[in-house]
């Protein structure tokens, strides 16, 4: 599902610059799972976290089996957004992100020109993603209070620094804050993001194309910072 700063085209990338430090054994969290493009790649014990409780509903609904909708009109679309009181969270996680436009949380109706079917892409997304969901421990709060086992790999994926869209208030000074006091607790920790204060290290980064608005297309440079220090260098067998 289309999800605003999702990871789906560097997934792979990134897992491997992480998994390569990973410790054997070592959990996998994710405090800001959004769309569960990455943590649904990753092998082994899985957390995963996020402060929308409507998107780890609707995580914990395709666990258990639930199909969303294939098609939603504009009509309704905006019924459940004026009436959220009377809907199931589960299905405002779906429409929320997955109906609307640019992945915006309740932005507005995803449409074009050409019709397409932006509900029923969601839905298929989704159904493949179904299985990589299975067995992944999913918590709906602030990453702050995210409950994370001694000596794990955490993996952030926060709100990006001078961007909208996420729905949700979040201040950065906090965040590195948090992110000092996990690894002086002894977590690994990495953060994406296109800038990061110099006290992290970039371990890795690629251009991406992003679209910030209607009809434009911009090119950024996605980054991989690390926090912790790099551990010894071992042969790993995958």
């Amino acid at each position: 599902m289309r999800y605003l700063g999702g990871k789906s085209m560097i997934s792979k990338q990134i897992i491997s610059v992480m998994s390569a430090e990973r410790e054997e054994g070592m959990p996998w969290v994710e405090p800001f799972m959004g769309s569960g493009k990455v943590i649904s790649k990753v092998h082994g014990r899985r957390i995963g976290a996020d402060v929308n409780h409507e998107m780890i509903a609707l995580f914990k609904a395709i666990q258990d089996g639930w199909e969303p909708p294939t098609e939603v009109s504009e009509e309704f679309y905006y019924q459940v957004r004026e009436n959220q009181d009377e809907y199931p969270d589960h299905l405002k996680g779906f429409i929320s992100i997955g109906c609307s436009f640019g992945a915006k949380r309740w932005d507005s109706y995803a449409k074009d020109k050409t019709k397409t079917n932006y509900a029923l892409l969601a839905h298929n997304s989704l159904m493949r993603l179904k299985p990589l969901l299975k067995n992944i421990e999913l918590h709906s709060c602030d990453y702050q209070a995210l409950e994370i086992p001694d000596r794990s790999l955490i993996y952030c994926d926060p709100p990006y620094a001078n961007t909208s869209g996420y729905g949700f208030s979040f201040s950065h000074e906090d965040f590195y804050l948090w992110c000092k006091n996990k690894v002086s607790e002894g977590h690994y920790l990495f953060v994406s993001e296109y800038n990061m204060p110099d006290f992290f290290e970039e371990v890795w980064s690629t251009e991406v194309v992003v679209t910030l608005a209607k009809n434009t297309v911009n090119k950024k440079v996605e980054r991989l910072y690390r926090l912790h220090d790099q551990p010894p260098f071992s042969l790993k067998r995958y």
